[in-house]
């Protein structure tokens, strides 16, 4: 009886999902043509530049798909253990993550989310036990009442069926923002900045919507390993090249 009734609700919010489409037409969120049921039309999907070929421990575009580190990694490995980045931070993803975090473009983080679900998948990776995502402090989340990190990994947990864990990992310092900032300058910013209790997990998969430097990443995998984390993946929606 509970499957028939699940099955009914899947149904119904199908066919009103169709109506919808049908009276509202969605358009494509990259050149603003009808999209058909999709955010994006079928060539602007195509077209996204998909991270193949990254660095399995940083996530860095890599010329060739045969290629397994880049060699700031063979020289100094991040404290993270590998990393998954959906797409490259090139036109028009640039765009979709600054409406995703700035202007609440939901169907923007839905794409980004999309996207990394697709790469974490085709990985063959082994998944972790939680996924935590990069928090925000209390301040600034009561301010923007929005973290696109905990956003795509709610969407992530639902689509490989993996529990939040979104207080295991606590900003006990609020600290400036990351962009403008050389790599230095972000290490120096965000050192100290992030908490973590101790715990049994053992694996956990690090959720946010873009690394650059890494220089916030590092100090949340710091944090986790320091607590008991033995095992950090670092998942992220896309990645940009250090410029």
């Amino acid at each position: 009886m509970n499957k028939d009734r699940v099955h009914l609700r899947g149904s119904c919010r199908g066919g009103v999902e169709r109506i919808l489409d049908l009276i509202l037409p969605r358009h494509c969120i990259a050149c603003g043509l009808f999209s058909g049921a999709g955010n994006l039309c079928p060539l602007c999907s195509a077209e996204l530049p998909r991270n193949l070929a990254g660095c399995r421990q940083c996530g860095m575009q890599l010329p060739l798909r045969s290629d397994d580190l880049c060699g700031s990694c063979l020289k100094k490995p991040p404290p993270w253990d590998s990393c998954i980045a959906g797409l490259v931070y090139h036109f028009p993803v640039d765009q979709m993550v600054c409406r995703f975090k700035f202007n609440r473009a939901l169907a923007c983080g839905q794409i980004l989310g999309a996207e990394l679900l697709a790469a974490i998948e085709n990985s063959g990776c082994t998944l972790p036990e939680v996924i935590v995502p990069v928090p925000l402090h209390r301040s600034r989340q009561f301010s923007r009442s929005f973290n696109q990190a905990d956003m795509l990994a709610r969407q992530l947990g639902r689509g490989l069926k993996i529990s939040l864990k979104p207080t295991l990992l606590a900003r006990c310092r609020r600290t400036s923002a990351q962009s403008g900032l050389d790599a230095a300058a972000r290490r120096k910013n965000i050192r100290g900045a992030f908490s973590c209790r101790q715990t049994a997990i053992r694996h956990v998969a690090l959720v946010d919507d873009v690394m650059t430097t890494g220089a916030t990443l590092a100090e949340c995998s710091r944090s986790l390993k320091r607590a008991g984390v033995a095992t950090v993946a670092v998942w992220v929606a896309a990645r940009a090249a250090i410029e």
